[in-house]
């Protein structure tokens, strides 16, 4: 939440209202004992200033929630048949996914081993995405072959965090 000047003049105001309006409340309810109301110890230890402080806390709320973020790799490569085969390589513990993606994979990121880090929901396309950050993927599962536009992937989660449970 932005503050603005307009906002801090409005408290400012509340403040001095308050003041000048506070001795004529206390002469007038020591002319009128019957309106006056019994005060909790909270509400007799918290002082003007103190609800003040308060409200710019936020304390009902806390920090804001991690941000939804997955870490993956993947193979890309053109034809679903040559990622049915690397991923029986894959399966059968032939080879490494990493030693695949730098031989086979057309994505720049085969060169890292095929990882491509910490990322958002909506950074990669619509179909990575769901395959990704879908609670039904397991994290270390390999998924695929999966078809984009750019190709077919084979793609390993390896982390998500900030969703809460729901993966």
């Amino acid at each position: 939440m932005k503050y603005t000047p307009d906002f801090f003049h409005a408290i400012l105001l509340s403040i001095s209202c308050l003041c000048l309006i506070a001795p004529a409340t206390n002469a007038f309810l020591l002319q009128n004992p019957n309106m006056m109301v019994a005060l909790t110890d909270t509400e007799l230890k918290m002082g003007l200033f103190d609800g003040i402080a308060k409200a710019f806390s936020n304390e009902e709320y806390g920090p804001p929630p991690e941000q939804v973020r997955a870490t993956a790799r993947h193979i890309l490569v053109k034809s679903s048949t040559e990622a049915d085969s690397l991923k029986g390589k894959l399966l059968d513990d032939s080879a490494s996914f990493s030693d695949l993606a730098r031989e086979f994979s057309t994505c720049p990121s085969g060169k890292q081993g095929g990882s491509l880090g910490s990322f958002s929901p909506g950074t990669m396309v619509a179909e990575f995405d769901a395959a990704i950050f879908n609670p039904d993927t397991k994290i270390g599962q390999i998924v695929g072959p999966l078809q984009t536009q750019f190709g077919y992937h084979l793609i390993v989660v390896d982390k998500r965090t900030g969703g809460g449970d729901w993966y």
